[in-house]
């Protein structure tokens, strides 16, 4: 069973809370001491994920984005909503459904997180998935519920996994790439979070440092203390791996289609930095040398 809940504080729910991104806004969260702070909830798909959350005294609320009948209670009470979606083409569906729900339930505000589709730029019209988070957050504009639109760049939690045997094998040919920690989009979310009179109709475009491969591989390669070297991979072979089995088709199709641009040289933007984090939050966010350090004990176990 989930555990009950008392409101006390304004009430923020975050969705994606056993992810990368939400346990890390979680994290940042529960610490909060000053008169900003909030009562957070976590929302759950799977009783046995709350257990984790319940230890730390973190209130949990049963939500399954592919289950209508679990908005409504899982919204009650809620004011402002962290809202990510699953990597799938129902997302669409997700995103309209719990906009609905939330505007329901009284909820004033939504930090939602999508794609790093700048007006006017390739990927904005070109990638299909970049095209699907549009339509979610037109909706939610029109919704009449304040919202902040977070919009990353590549993850550089994307290169754990990547280093093997004394190489970088990554799908983004020889292009420059536009990179952030998702540590920094947490510390984004969370001031959002905590402002929404400061931060509602905000679009912030979330890109630190933009890198070749090669010279990710050299950062590496002065961090690790040993020879690391790219070794660039074609869109094709994406096909070839576990992960094509594990996702949904149709947004799968949509990465094999967006590094096909990339490698072809069609999507410029994905290099694009904005200088934006420090004027957010106050700090300074995390360079690609600075997460390497931060994560040699992942990055030397590969």
């Amino acid at each position: 069973m989930f555990q009950s809940i008392t409101q006390s504080k304004p009430v923020a729910l975050i969705l994606g809370a056993t992810g990368r991104t939400g346990s890390y806004l979680v994290n940042l969260l529960e610490k909060d001491s000053g008169p900003d702070n909030l009562e957070i909830r976590v929302a759950v798909r799977k009783p046995e994920q709350a257990e984790t959350f319940t230890k730390r005294g973190i209130p949990t609320v049963h939500l399954d984005l592919d289950d209508l009948s679990t908005y409504e209670s899982a919204l009650q009470g809620v004011q402002r909503l962290f809202m990510i979606t699953g990597y799938t083409v129902d997302m669409l569906s997700q995103g309209k459904n719990l906009t609905d729900a939330a505007k329901n339930a009284g909820v004033d505000y939504i930090v939602h997180v999508g794609t790093f589709h700048q007006p006017g730029r390739p990927q904005t019209k070109l990638i299909r998935h970049y095209i699907w988070h549009q339509l979610i957050e037109t909706y939610i504009e029109a919704s009449g519920i304040a919202w902040t639109h977070l919009h990353p760049n590549a993850f550089m939690q994307n290169f754990f996994g990547a280093v093997q045997d004394g190489k970088l094998r990554m799908f983004f040919g020889h292009e420059r790439v536009g990179l952030v920690d998702c540590y920094d989009l947490a510390r984004v979310a969370a001031a959002a979070l905590r402002h929404p009179q400061k931060h509602a109709g905000g679009r912030y475009f979330l890109s630190v440092e933009a890198l070749t491969m090669t010279e990710a591989a050299q950062i590496l390669s002065e961090e690790l203390g040993k020879p690391i070297t790219y070794e660039p991979l074609p869109a094709s072979d994406l096909r070839k791996l576990p992960l094509g089995e594990a996702m949904e088709p149709a947004y799968f199709e949509c990465i094999v289609r967006q590094m096909e641009l990339l490698q072809a040289g069609q999507l410029p933007d994905f290099a694009d930095v904005y200088d934006n984090i420090p004027e957010i939050i106050g700090e300074q966010p995390t360079a690609f040398r600075e997460f390497v350090r931060n994560n040699l004990a992942l990055f030397e176990a590969a």
